[in-house]
């Protein structure tokens, strides 16, 4: 019933009201505005001018851009090289009128490859977060005369597809989760896409495939999950933590407890023709939730990334 809660509460929409008796805004005749009022600079403070009078960006957006990096993973103590590539795109902006904007962040075809004694790689095809801000947020009970219920949350849409996993040392076999989503409550009803804490109930199918056969696992809205961001307002760094903690069923091994949790930090470091090259630090753990075996294990990485194409703010 929550999660039905949720998702009517992303599509409802609240109409204004409207005062029948009042005059519509008076707009100053063409005679009335100023001719010849001085025109503004075309610059920002994330957008500079250099010697030439030309203006250079300082300021990027973190979510934005197609991201190709590389670095060090340690995984159990066990070191190894890794690869990372995939496409961010970040749409919405500041909200500052009333009405109920999107902030919408979108992670496509994401790569993650590893080599040395454990190679492997994950892939994801779409991952994302879609966030309703509610300025005015409300539940409304429809009875003879109508309550209102105060609703001081943002609600978000997390949904994620297609998320591979091969591990090699682990001998034939992969795990696919085929799909996953979220439906998160945000407290803090941030106006613009810097900041976000989501918690809510998601719902999600695995399947692993080994050489012993097939094996299916679902979590029906029984798992809690977490996604909370912080970014400086000129995008020169952003920390971001997600989790996922509760119980799964096994179609022919029954109920099991999982939990992973992650945090990684960027920071922009130089910038090469208007492209920023990031640093990338994170670390994660996951509870009976790794690989085949599903099992327990904690790794960190570091490295440097470029993000090709990213938006300018």
């Amino acid at each position: 019933m929550l999660a039905l809660g949720l998702a009517l509460l992303l599509t409802a929409t609240e109409a204004p009201e409207r005062d029948a008796h009042a005059e519509p805004p008076v707009r100053a005749a063409p005679s009335m505005r100023k001719a010849h009022a001085p025109r503004e600079p075309d610059t920002t403070p994330c957008l500079p001018l250099d010697a030439r009078g030309e203006p250079y960006p300082i300021c990027f957006d973190p979510g934005d851009g197609l991201v190709l990096g590389t670095g060090l993973r340690v995984r159990d103590g066990t070191g190894a090289t890794s690869l990372r590539a995939g496409v961010h795109l970040r749409t919405g902006r500041t909200s500052r009128s009333k009405g109920t904007p999107w902030f919408n962040s979108h992670r496509l075809l994401g790569l993650d490859a590893w080599g040395g004694a454990r190679r492997g790689l994950t892939f994801t095809a779409y991952d994302a977060t879609l966030r309703r801000h509610l300025e005015e947020g409300f539940i409304l009970v429809p009875t003879a005369r109508p309550l209102r219920l105060p609703f001081p949350f943002d609600v978000t849409l997390a949904p994620r597809l297609g998320h591979l996993e091969r591990r090699v040392w682990e001998g034939p076999g992969w795990t696919l989760e085929t799909g996953r989503v979220g439906l998160l409550l945000d407290p803090i009803r941030s106006e613009t896409e810097h900041v976000w804490l989501g918690v809510g109930p998601v719902a999600s199918h695995t399947l692993r495939r080994s050489r012993d056969g097939a094996e299916h696992t679902v979590s029906p809205f029984t798992t809690l999950m977490l996604d909370a961001g912080l970014e400086s307002g000129d995008g020169l760094w952003a920390l971001r933590a997600s989790g996922l903690a509760g119980w799964s069923l096994g179609l022919d091994n029954g109920t099991f407890f999982r939990a992973r949790a992650e945090a990684g930090l960027e920071r922009v470091l130089l910038a090469v023709a208007d492209q920023p090259v990031v640093l990338q630090l994170s670390g994660a753990y996951a509870h009976r939730d790794a690989g085949l075996a599903r099992r327990s294990e904690w790794t960190a990485s570091a490295g440097l990334a470029v993000r090709a194409f990213s938006a300018r703010w």
